[in-house]
């Protein structure tokens, strides 16, 4: 059965659609501003994952901060130190044979903004993620190939996240 709906009807339809969204809480996320002072920096991580620190490479990137070499920056140049990246796994589901089938990846880190000097100017601040995993019991080479795969896109999250986040650092 095809319904033809009248431009009225069609209308309010839409309407009531992007009311229900955004009434949930939903909000489109764009590029954030960054502040000036952040424009230029250094770029420390001891994130221990090479995924991460180029998917944090790329987003800076993206975000239109220039990362130079340590050696290559002034005393006005600021530092971006992101420390090591913590995982935790959380059992969501088991089968029959008390298998796990299901768990809930958190992948986080803290960074902080810190002068030549060494001095903290923002943070320490956390930024987190999370993703479920399905697939926990079957063969073993396909679980990882899986696992790797959420990983990387949980990294790209996580860098995006720290952007964001750096957008609403009070510096000028």
């Amino acid at each position: 059965m095809l319904v033809s709906f009248n431009k009225t009807t069609r209308y309010f339809f839409l309407a009531l659609i992007a009311m229900s969204v955004t009434a949930c809480g939903f909000h489109l996320r764009g590029q954030v501003a960054i502040p000036q002072a952040l424009k230029t920096i250094t770029l420390t991580s001891d994130a221990k994952s090479n995924t991460f620190n180029t998917s944090l490479r790329i987003a800076l990137s993206r975000a239109g901060v220039t990362v130079i070499d340590p050696k290559d920056a002034g005393d006005d140049v600021l530092e971006l130190k992101v420390n090591a990246i913590t995982t935790s796994d959380t059992v969501l589901a088991r089968n029959s044979s008390n298998d796990i089938t299901q768990i809930e990846r958190r992948m986080s880190t803290s960074y902080f903004i810190r002068q030549e000097d060494g001095k903290s100017l923002y943070g320490p601040r956390t930024v987190s993620t999370s993703k479920t995993l399905s697939n926990q019991n079957s063969e073993e080479s396909t679980k990882a190939a899986y696992n790797k795969s959420k990983e990387e896109d949980m990294s790209e999250e996580l860098a995006n996240q720290l952007i964001y986040d750096l957008g609403y650092a009070p510096l000028k």
